[in-house]
């Protein structure tokens, strides 16, 4: 997958707003752009299932606008994020529509470090002393697969925190690294010694780095600079000591909807209660929904509220239970960027349509611009699209979804130029600029709007923002 931006866990956010959607996920667009309208309070929390609108537990939330940020403090921007990234998103959604507008959205960073090992045999590799398990829907970047993955590459995992310690990866993304970072669990504290351990590695740190109380068992994140990784043994610079409610941020109130994806890393014990991903939920009161019981080492996703321990869950969502309703685990809606025979551009997504199912057009129909919902799993670094439905001129009147990247072929503010959509932005809300005096080939924008019959993207709002290094 040629995109630019899930450990589960991150700095405190500010208060969220945002329903948690019906767990059968995806729709399409919404006419005009118009918010939804039955909207409630809430949290997501899981890895980015989809684009065109960033598409997380099955809710496409809009991002224009909304504060991008990542656990480190630092901004992001939209051509940043990737399938299978973890993130925190706050804002308010419509459970019916399963559209959302995000107030703020939190990239939370996974382990980050060099590869010591591959075993294409069990699907693992290692990292910072952690074993790194894969399966066939973990997304790659920079990498075609677990098998092109050499020793000694700088990696960065997203994935769901097990039980055991080991990590389930929903993105291997190869990059250049400036810090080491590691999510794991605590065994063999020595507080004389002030060292503990994650997996294989030992971790020496001091006590003001120290948030919360250590303790074998407890999950932490440890951040360190690369020079302090020497052999097995890693000098921590911050240690985070991860709570219960820890995957909420500041966020875990009591009045808010909440939905997580995560691992159950146990079946639920006769009372119904479980932890996904590190988080105490109680099924006893919930709806399954994909399979009869829920099941130790399964994905999941878990729609409730907390109670300030624990996740009251009224929805759980079994794996494959949306892929089986709308054809995939990913999902793209916008319009195509670049067309190279069978293969196309959407969303930054390098896309296989060779095997699609098409609606209301065909292969052949496809061309730079043509608006498009593709449904389809990713494999490796590219999404194998099995539904495309394809609305061209005025079918695609109405459908909302995001554009981002430069600005090109600008004449003014009502005739530019967008990843080969024509744009025009002269009635859009503008974010940090204006119409009048902050266009120019080039700069960086992103927008949110619908297509007109005549196939030219009418913006709704639009962000200026500098261009953020991936």
């Amino acid at each position: 997958m040629k995109r630019m931006k899930t450990s589960f866990h991150g700095t405190a956010l500010a208060l969220v707003a945002a329903l948690v959607l019906s767990a059968c996920g995806g729709g399409g667009g919404t006419a005009g752009g118009a918010t939804p309208a039955a909207q409630s309070a809430a949290v997501f929390v899981g890895p980015i299932g989809g684009f065109g609108s960033v598409v997380v537990n099955g809710t496409r939330f809009s991002s224009v606008g909304a504060t991008l940020i990542d656990d480190d403090g630092q901004s992001v921007n939209l051509d940043q994020l990737k399938l299978g990234m973890t993130v925190r998103v706050s804002g308010d959604a419509d459970d019916a529509t399963q559209q959302g507008s995000a107030s703020q959205l939190e990239v939370l960073h996974g382990t980050r470090g060099r590869v010591t090992a591959v075993d294409s045999v069990n699907a693992t590799l290692t990292l910072l002393g952690q074993t790194v398990k894969t399966d066939a829907s973990t997304v790659y970047q920079g990498v075609a697969n677990l098998a092109a993955l050499t020793v000694g590459q700088s990696v960065e995992v997203y994935g769901a925190l097990q039980a055991d310690g080991s990590l389930l990866a929903t993105l291997v993304e190869v990059k250049a690294i400036n810090a080491l970072s590691l999510s794991g669990v605590v065994s063999n504290l020595n507080t004389t010694a002030s060292s503990f351990q994650v997996g294989t590695l030992t971790v020496n740190y001091l006590a003001n780095s120290v948030t919360g109380t250590l303790a074998d068992g407890k999950r932490v994140k440890i951040n360190a600079a690369t020079a302090g990784l020497v052999g097995s043994v890693l000098t921590a610079t911050r240690v985070q000591v991860l709570g219960a409610g820890s995957a909420w941020g500041s966020a875990a109130t009591t009045n808010a909807i909440l939905k997580l994806k995560g691992v159950a890393e146990t079946a639920p014990d006769s009372t119904g209660l479980l932890n996904v991903s590190g988080t105490p939920v109680n099924v006893s009161k919930a709806v399954i929904e994909g399979g009869a019981a829920i099941i130790a080492g399964q994905f999941v996703e878990v729609k409730g509220t907390w109670d300030g321990s624990t996740l009251q869950a009224t929805k759980v969502e079994l794996e494959g239970n949306r892929e089986s309703k709308i054809g995939g685990r990913n999902e793209l809606y916008g319009a195509v960027s670049s067309v190279s025979g069978n293969t196309v551009v959407v969303d930054g997504v390098t896309v296989d349509l060779s095997a699609a199912v098409f609606s209301h057009g065909s292969l052949a129909q496809v061309v730079v611009g043509t608006y498009v919902e593709i449904k389809g799993n990713m494999v490796g670094d590219t999404l194998q699209a099995r539904r495309v439905e394809l609305k061209n001129g005025g079918a695609a009147k109405g459908m909302s979804y995001e554009q981002f990247g430069q600005v090109a072929d600008f004449v003014s503010s009502a005739n530019f130029t967008l990843n080969g959509l024509k744009v025009d932005a002269s009635a859009a809300v503008f974010e940090h600029g204006s119409a009048a005096t902050s266009l120019a080939n080039g700069v960086y924008v992103e927008v949110t709007g619908t297509q007109d019959s005549n196939g030219v993207f009418v913006a709704s709002k639009l962000e200026i923002k500098p261009k953020m290094m991936n």
